[in-house]
């Protein structure tokens, strides 16, 4: 599937977004097979790394390090307290440019109209403040927020729409 995915992407150039099950299970081995099959791993971000408490942030540091983006996708929630020691020691190490952040909001259940207190901006209104007083500056969460995703989500289509 992985293989398809990435050649998928060399047709398209649109950006891949993985999921992990088991926290971090497969992160590695899914960017391997993507970049075996020549994907350019600026394109890519292994998500549900948020899942992935290793104080040593090993699995993430190399992901970073082989150009991905980690994705901490479920954000804004009560595994908070766990994640926010590793954002910020990717962030002390200088990986602030491959880290993004998102609710992994999925459905109607979790809408705020339907009476849930978080809804889709649980990520900037509970998260971002955390790492924020964990000493995070406002100019690197204004990079990971904003920049990142402007930067991943960027791309240039490779096939021609017909008008």
């Amino acid at each position: 599937m992985f293989r398809a995915i990435g050649r998928a992407h060399l047709a398209t150039n649109i950006p891949i977004f993985t999921h992990t099950g088991i926290p971090g299970k497969s992160a590695l081995e899914q960017l391997d097979i993507l970049e075996d099959v020549g994907v350019d791993p600026k394109h890519v971000v292994i998500g549900h790394l948020g899942n992935l408490v290793d104080p040593n942030t090993e699995v993430h540091r190399a992901i970073c390090r082989r150009g991905a983006f980690v994705g901490f996708d479920r954000q804004g929630g009560p595994n908070d307290d766990q994640v926010v020691p590793i954002v910020m020691s990717l962030i002390d190490a200088g990986y602030a440019d491959h880290l993004l952040f998102s609710s992994d909001f999925a459905n109607a259940s979790g809408l705020k109209r339907n009476n849930k207190e978080l809804g889709y901006a649980k990520t900037l209104t509970v998260f971002v403040p955390k790492v924020k007083k964990a000493g995070a500056s406002d100019e690197v969460l204004r990079q990971i927020m904003n920049d990142n995703p402007r930067r991943f989500l960027a791309f240039v289509p490779k096939v021609k729409r017909k008008v």
